[in-house]
């Protein structure tokens, strides 16, 4: 039982023409017009491999084939939705690689043991809603009781209401399975055909406030100055010495600065960064967070103060699936590595409340949110192949 290629390829870039610019770009965003004929066409898949399709009310598709019995189904799913000017695979991959493994199904008149849904969410990729919005609600982690909701849904013309009837009961879901490009450029560097996703990392993000002095930039002496940009550089060295020593899959970044008074001829006063660091292990980026805030101690002349902004728990799969995904590797002799993914993907909140277990397949040179992303066809059929036979095994297995 084998993947058909181009049925694979022919959904992939059919749903990727929607929201494609002359440049290769890709935007369908959460919500939009593209989205919306993007959910048309996958409704129009999915009815064609005689799937009971539903839409539910925040805009996720869900696709669903009847098991031998009424027991709790297997999801597969990512989601539809892009970034602005992104790429062809992000998301749309998974949601056309779990229909390929239901028409593969088809193809060998194969009923599972368990009902199989594949789930095309909405607004994976952020809206007004934030990140993995629709695999939030569906999971019943979206906080209904939020002051502040109103008024957000009604930009997009929901209702508290429509998030209430798309909460699905996860007693009735037995597990859930996700393919998605790794987004990064281990895999490819590596020569290797599939990652074994063993959990996805915590979020910690602080606000860190450098105060020094401002002053006129071409009268003050440069040994009497409290330049707090400089401070800050001295800072941000720091945090990248320490990163690199805490090693793989730790992370950090700092993507936004800003210097005040922000003007050509002022000596910078005061700078303020976001610094967000992933890791699996809490305990490494409470270290690392911990040494940083040592040696901001000894920038004498200068306060800095820090501010938790989000700290958001990491995730592990489940060990039976991804011990399965393991095997199926092993006895197709694909060369894997176990890893943890550093990117959020709606796999992590599904994770709350029903096992989970994800692949990755190479991106080329790591390149991902952006035209250039590119997966080979190999490296796709591959990492569906595995898919869909440890799709197999769960079933029997759970």
């Amino acid at each position: 039982m084998k993947v058909n290629l181009d049925r694979l390829k022919n959904n992939i870039i059919n749903v990727g023409e929607i929201g494609k610019d002359e440049d290769g770009g890709i935007t369908r965003l959460a919500f939009s017009d593209e989205y919306n004929q993007a959910v048309d066409l996958v409704v129009k898949l999915f009815t064609e491999q005689n799937l009971q399709v539903t839409v539910d009310g925040v805009g996720n598709v869900i696709g669903r084939r009847e098991g031998k019995s009424d027991l709790p189904s297997i999801m597969i799913g990512s989601h539809i939705d892009t970034v602005k000017n992104g790429g062809l695979l992000d998301g749309n991959l998974g949601v056309m690689a779990g229909l390929e493994c239901v028409s593969i199904l088809n193809d060998n008149n194969i009923i599972t043991n368990h009902p199989i849904e594949i789930i095309g969410f909405n607004a994976e990729e952020g809206s007004e809603m934030g990140g993995t919005f629709g695999s939030r609600v569906m999971a019943g982690k979206q906080d209904l009781n939020d002051p502040s909701l109103p008024e957000k849904l009604s930009t997009y013309d929901l209702t508290v209401d429509d998030l209430r009837k798309s909460v699905r009961d996860m007693k009735k879901v037995k597990a859930f399975l996700e393919i998605h490009i790794e987004q990064g450029g281990f895999l490819d560097n590596n020569n290797l055909s599939i990652g074994v996703v063993s959990g996805i990392a915590g979020i910690t993000r602080y606000e860190i406030r450098v105060k020094g002095e401002a002053n006129h930039a071409g009268t003050t002496p440069m040994d009497l100055r409290k330049d707090a940009l400089t401070a800050a550089a001295k800072l941000i060295s720091r945090i990248e010495e320490i990163s690199k020593r805490i090693g793989r899959p730790f992370v950090s970044t700092i993507g936004q600065l800003t210097i005040k008074p922000g003007s050509v001829n002022v000596i910078p006063g005061e700078v303020v960064m976001i610094l967000e660091m992933r890791d699996m292990d809490k305990n490494k980026i409470n270290s690392a967070i911990e040494e940083i805030q040592t040696y901001s101690n000894i920038l004498n002349g200068f306060q800095v103060e820090f501010k938790l902004l989000i700290e958001k728990p990491s995730v592990e799969t489940n060990e039976k699936i991804t011990e399965e995904i393991k095997n199926v590797c092993i006895e197709n002799d694909i060369r894997y590595e176990v890893m943890a993914s550093g990117a959020g993907h709606d796999a992590k909140e599904m994770a709350a409340k029903v096992p989970i277990g994800m692949i990755f397949i190479p991106s080329k040179d790591g390149k991902s949110h952006c035209p250039q992303e590119f997966s080979t066809w190999e490296d796709i059929e591959t990492g569906t192949q595995v898919m869909f036979n440890t799709l197999l095994k769960v079933d029997e297995l759970l």
